[in-house]
């Protein structure tokens, strides 16, 4: 009978330990924020920005200079003329639409490319401390909506990236 029981106990120990598993989180945001380079990004999306908002206030000073123009001149042009020019300033007023539809979507666009190079460093660090530390999980704080327990291997990545 002791020996059943023994058996027992040491069958329940080892599937438990077996079956345990080791959690940890970070905060990625912040270890974003700390990573060296990644300031540089703002300041070339405010460049982008610039270069797009440059390019607007052309395409809108070209429509404005045409419509005074067609204003000015409008008594003293033929009804065909009139029409031509009419439809260029639309041609205009349209592919200021389109720009401003989509200059939105080429901002995020280029953020996502600037991004991509240092998201990738953090999850190759996620990925080497998980493994070297014998994690199962390792969550982001920013996404989970309730944690107790758990590591906080932050300073692990941030260790494995090069960040003091």
């Amino acid at each position: 009978m002791k020996k059943i029981t023994l058996t027992l106990i040491m069958c329940v120990f080892c599937f438990s330990s077996a079956f345990a598993q080791k959690y940890g989180h970070i905060s990625s945001g912040e270890i974003m924020k700390s990573m060296p380079g990644i300031d540089s990004i703002q300041i070339k999306i405010t460049s982008f920005q610039k270069e797009l908002g440059d390019l607007y206030d052309n395409m809108v000073n070209e429509w404005q200079t045409k419509k005074d123009k067609l204003d000015k001149e409008a008594g003293t042009m033929s009804a065909s003329v009139r029409k031509l020019r009419e439809d260029e300033i639309r041609s205009i007023e349209n592919r200021i639409q389109e720009f401003q539809y989509n200059v939105q979507e080429d901002i995020e666009e280029e953020q996502a490319r600037l991004i991509a190079p240092f998201q990738e460093k953090l999850q190759n660090a996620i990925n080497e401390v998980a493994k070297e530390y014998k994690y199962n999980y390792i969550f982001d704080t920013q996404t989970l909506l309730y944690y107790d327990g758990g590591d906080d291997v932050s300073a692990l990545i941030k260790k494995k990236l090069g960040i003091k």
